[in-house]
Parts: C-alpha cells; sequence; structure tokens
C-alpha cells in the first residue's frame, strides 16, 4: 500500500471537508477530478464576455446563446425535408422511441404547453406522418401512432441530425464531452422537477426553495 498516496487523498479529503462540509462520496470524487486536474487551459474571448456580471450569469447566458446556435444547425439540416421545426421532429422520435402516445403524453414529453403542442399534431396530422384514434383504454382522450409516410420523413431527417449532433459538441475531446455531458445532465436532474411541479411559480418562490 502507498501510504504517501494515502496521505495525499487524506489531506485532500481534509481541505475539501473545510470548503464543501461533509459530503457524500460521489461529490467528493467530483470534486477531486477538478482538483487534480491539469492546469484549465486559457478561456477563449466571445462577444458576449462582457455582457455577464458573474459566473450564474455566464452560464445561463451561454446556454441561452448555445441553444440559439443549436435552433440554427437544427433549421439548416431540416430546410430540404417535410419538416417545420424542430419540433416535428422530436414528436416523430418520442413516436418512434415509444411508441404510440396519448396527446397529451407527447405534448408533455416534448416540454411545451398544451396549445402550441396541439398545432404541431394538427400539422403532422395534415401532412400524414401520424395517426390519432381514439383511447380504448379511455374514451375522453386520444392516442397518435406514426405511419409509414412518417417514419420515413423522419429517417431522412435523422442522417443531417447526426451532423446536428456532431456540430454542436463542436471542438471538444472525448473527456471534454463527457465532463460536459455530466455537468448537463446534473442541471437536467435539478431542472425536471420545477418543470413537472412548479411550472409557472413565482421565480422568487423557486429560488427560496431550491437555491437559497
Amino acid at each position: 500500500m502507498s501510504y504517501e498516496l494515502l496521505k495525499q487523498v487524506i489531506g485532500l479529503l481534509e481541505e475539501f471537508e473545510q470548503e464543501r462540509g461533509k459530503s457524500d462520496l460521489s461529490t467528493f470524487a467530483e470534486w477531486l477530478q477538478t482538483r487534480v486536474a491539469e492546469a484549465p487551459e486559457e478561456l477563449p474571448h466571445t462577444r458576449w464576455d462582457d455582457y455577464a456580471s458573474d459566473v450564474d450569469a455566464h452560464i445561463a447566458m451561454n446556454i441561452g446563446v448555445l441553444n440559439s446556435h443549436a435552433k440554427h444547425y437544427i433549421k439548416t439540416a431540416l430546410k430540404d425535408t417535410e419538416l417545420k421545426g424542430i419540433q416535428d421532429f422530436t414528436f416523430l422520435a418520442a413516436l418512434v422511441s415509444h411508441g404510440d402516445l396519448r396527446k397529451t403524453d407527447i405534448i408533455a414529453k416534448n416540454m411545451m404547453e398544451f396549445s402550441p403542442g396541439m398545432e404541431v399534431i394538427r400539422r403532422l396530422l395534415r401532412n400524414g406522418f401520424i395517426q390519432d384514434y381514439d383511447n380504448p383504454e379511455d374514451g375522453r382522450s386520444r392516442r397518435v401512432s406514426i405511419t409509414p409516410a412518417g417514419r420515413t420523413v423522419f429517417e431522412q431527417a435523422m442522417q443531417n441530425m447526426q451532423n446536428v449532433h456532431r456540430v454542436v459538441a463542436g471542438n471538444l475531446t472525448t473527456k471534454e464531452k463527457e465532463m460536459v455531458l455530466l455537468k448537463l445532465r446534473k442541471l437536467m436532474a435539478f431542472h425536471q422537477p420545477i418543470w413537472d411541479n412548479e411550472y409557472g411559480e413565482d421565480l422568487e418562490k423557486i429560488v427560496e426553495r431550491h437555491i437559497l
């Protein structure tokens, strides 16, 4: 056993507890990876750097700007297809992945409000990409399924969407992609319950409940 290495780990654990207080193993491992990593590379300058005042503002702004870039790439990828936008694609993707769904469920899976979601469904119905039918389990609702035409247009669009995935990930190394994905999933796990259970609530209450 390397007692010298063990002493280093104990020293880092003491530093961690002084900085963060007691926590679990996964949080310590995450902190340790950052603590012992190589010196970070110099951050590239972007046009948005001077607009944000703190780290939280920079994170929020960069996520928003990256979302705009992703939407542009998606629009470019779908321009030669019969799909009118990303929602058309993601609705079809939900049906490919999950099979037939209630209209309310497919709208919820795409994190849309009811009225805009119904407009996407009506558009896909008009174009013959999906079909709807009475829900045999609940006469008050209707289910939708993808048609052969819908599956064909989805598969055609998916070829271009693979390029969207690559260009959005940009010039990150494999290790950097894994780290970014880890942090994004952590943020998703934080925000999804708020969307599911507190949608539309006052922002100050959300901050008090989850941040402070």
